[in-house]
């Protein structure tokens, strides 16, 4: 790792489907330095090498009030991603450290994983190719996603793509989200309703709410229980919102039909779900298309060196 550079890249496998983003430092006239270790830089790691930056490209390692206490230097950490929760914003506005993250960018690539779980469930494809990759000749009865009900919880920039993709197929959405956009919704047909009628009415519920500690969401026990029985349920939003237990017992008792998660409560996760064959996992990599990586490190790059530039005027 180079120390005292201007601008750091925290991630470890930056520039790796591309040379752009890193062409991009190259061209700035800013000294940067990379994280070669191949791995996640620990707090600790982040406070040693980047007390002397004036920016970071970051990833999803932790920027506590701690760390950022000892990166003086700091005026901007530019997120390669939607989500920011991994800093504390409070400590950063006080501080005035700047917070920009890549919001559009993995809006297709976590859209579109959500739609190749809801379709895999109803198909019943993982049954289906176990079985085939054992020479069974065996075929399972799937279900359509036309005529479904589909409740969304977020209607924000993924919750409304996915509310688009599934519509194409026959689905009716209902959604609920906090501040939703009336105009989107009266233009794609999207009734808004409270939660508890969501769970209720849906025959799959997709969840892509945004973290909010004014109102954290979570569902357990209760809320699995009033969902319809043998309906579905995807989690591409946030690990702590979902009690994996809860669903577990709720996929043992046959409740719930299936389920498709690329987030988890502790990560790398190996807990219950591992073990059930209704769930669909994958290991939080719904942005991991080489496309969206490319766009959303280039974004970041460009993003950070805009307001160093205008922080220098």
């Amino acid at each position: 790792m180079t120390e005292f550079a201007e601008i750091f890249v925290t991630l470890s496998t930056f520039g790796e489907y591309s040379e752009q983003p890193i062409e991009l430092l190259k061209g700035s006239g800013f000294s940067y330095g990379l994280n070669d270790s191949g791995k996640r830089m620990t707090p600790e790691e982040v406070s040693s090498v980047c007390g002397h930056c004036s920016g970071l490209i970051a990833g999803v390692e932790k920027y506590d009030a701690c760390t950022l206490s000892r990166l003086p230097e700091l005026k901007c950490i530019s997120r390669v991603g939607a989500g920011t929760d991994n800093i504390d914003r409070v400590y950063a506005r006080e501080k005035g450290i700047a917070i920009m993250n890549t919001p559009d960018a993995p809006t297709a690539a976590v859209a579109e994983l959500t739609l190749g779980m809801i379709l895999s469930l109803l198909r019943r494809l993982p049954e289906v190719n176990d079985a085939m990759h054992v020479h069974r000749w065996q075929r399972f009865p799937g279900r359509l996603l036309s005529g479904k009900t589909v409740g969304i919880i977020g209607l924000g920039r993924i919750g409304r793509r996915v509310a688009e993709l599934v519509a194409t197929f026959g689905a009716r959405v209902i959604g609920t989200d906090p501040d939703p956009d009336i105009g989107w919704m009266r233009r794609n047909d999207v009734k808004i309703v409270t939660l508890p009628d969501l769970l209720t009415q849906s025959d799959i519920v997709s969840l892509h709410a945004a973290g909010s500690k004014e109102t954290p969401l979570r569902l357990g026990h209760s809320e699995f229980s009033v969902m319809k029985r043998g309906s579905w349920f995807i989690n591409m939003a946030r690990g702590d919102m979902v009690d994996d237990r809860a669903l577990h017992a709720a996929l043992l008792s046959g409740h719930i039909a299936g389920t498709g998660l690329d987030v988890y409560p502790g990560e790398p996760y190996s807990g219950p779900l591992c073990d059930h064959p209704g769930a669909i996992l994958s290991p939080h990599q719904a942005t991991l298309t080489m496309e969206t990586r490319v766009a959303m490190e280039t974004e970041a790059v460009q993003n950070l060196l805009e307001y160093l530039r205008r922080q220098d005027l």
